[in-house]
């Protein structure tokens, strides 16, 4: 089952983890224009050669952590490194989780994690997770039909309010596994009520191929699948690289 592509082939540049790039900003607009100004408005918090502005922020400081005059930026922490990084290169974590809805999540659609795709169509199918009944459960977005779905109790559970995993594809892959084993490099994408982690997997169905969760307990990935939540043995799981 392997070789299938797990993220769109353009990926963008690389913005500070704080802040999301311009193009995809809707998600938190006030705090990007805190942080770098609205484009093009001269003068504007941030803006390079704004009155009363630095032009650059001093050397080793972290921009997020200066404070302008009348426009106070948000506190965020110092970005933690590697114990002995090359460089002290910041460390990001390898997936991140975005608060979504249906109709706004097409703003990550070039930070998505792609797991698969639809069987009668071929759009694409990212990788999410919602709460549901106490548990946080890993599963489907059909970002072309605007339908989030998670595996429960036996049935395929639409949802509506959810987070989107987002990664830089050189930082994880899809490993080959089975029976409710995961390797030791598996990413956790929630757990139950009971306090047992769930990882991600995805495994192909009646022509799709569609992420679910994998519970170790029931030594199966669970995928939701035409109005049910179905198991399969054999699986792919998402991990880091």
């Amino acid at each position: 089952m392997s070789g299938y592509p797990y993220n769109n082939p353009q990926y963008p540049p690389q913005y500070p983890p704080q802040y999301p790039p311009p193009q995809q900003n809707q998600i938190y607009p006030q705090i990007y224009q805190q942080a770098y100004g609205a484009p093009g408005a001269p003068g504007a918090p941030g803006a390079a050669g704004a009155p009363g502005y630095p032009s650059a922020p001093p050397a080793g400081m972290n921009p997020a952590a200066m404070s302008y005059p009348g426009a106070p930026l948000p506190t965020v922490s110092p970005t933690p490194v590697y114990p002995g990084y090359p460089g002290g290169q910041p460390h990001q974590p390898p997936v991140e989780w975005i608060p979504c809805t249906d109709f706004n999540a097409e703003a990550l659609t070039h930070r998505a994690v792609v797991a698969g795709y639809e069987g009668h169509d071929g759009s694409p199918l990212w990788v999410i997770r919602a709460h549901h009944e106490g548990d946080i459960i890993p599963g489907k977005l059909a970002i072309k039909h605007k339908s989030a779905y998670v595996p429960w109790g036996g049935q395929e559970v639409r949802v509506h309010n959810f987070e989107v995993c987002v990664a830089d594809p050189q930082r994880v892959r899809w490993v080959e596994n089975g029976n409710g084993s995961t390797p030791p490099n598996a990413i956790p994408g929630g757990r139950t009520s009971s306090g047992e982690t769930l990882y991600i997997g995805r495994a192909k169905h009646q022509g799709s191929l569609t992420p679910g969760k994998i519970h170790p307990s029931h030594k199966v990935l669970y995928i939701s699948f035409g109005g049910n939540e179905l198991p399969h043995h054999n699986y792919e799981v998402l991990c880091t690289v």
